[in-house]
């Protein structure tokens, strides 16, 4: 039986890419993991978009500042709070072992 990836790696490469001074939420990682294909073609990319932001989100609220780096309004929603694309890197790929 083949072991399956774990979240933390399996988000490593979406992580990788992001631009270290952009202010990126949950949901705007989950977008950018969409529109540059790094989503797997096994399940919709809704329920993907979906697990993606539910990750990020409980990593943000345990390890991040509450108040964010900056804020990021997305159309229909209140400006929330958001972290810089380093943060999110040595963050959350520190965090897990994953960073090179």
């Amino acid at each position: 039986m083949k072991k399956s990836i774990g979240r933390p790696a399996k988000y490593k490469e979406i992580i990788q890419n992001l631009v270290d001074n952009d202010v990126y939420t949950p949901a705007t990682i989950a977008a950018f993991a969409a529109e540059y294909n790094f989503l797997d073609g096994v399940e919709s990319v809704e329920l993907q978009k979906r697990r993606v932001r539910i990750t990020l989100g409980r990593f943000s609220c345990r390890f991040f500042p509450d108040e964010g780096d900056g804020r990021v309004t997305l159309k229909g929603q209140a400006p929330t709070p958001g972290w810089f694309g380093w943060r999110w890197k040595y963050g959350y790929l520190d965090g897990y072992g994953l960073l090179e």
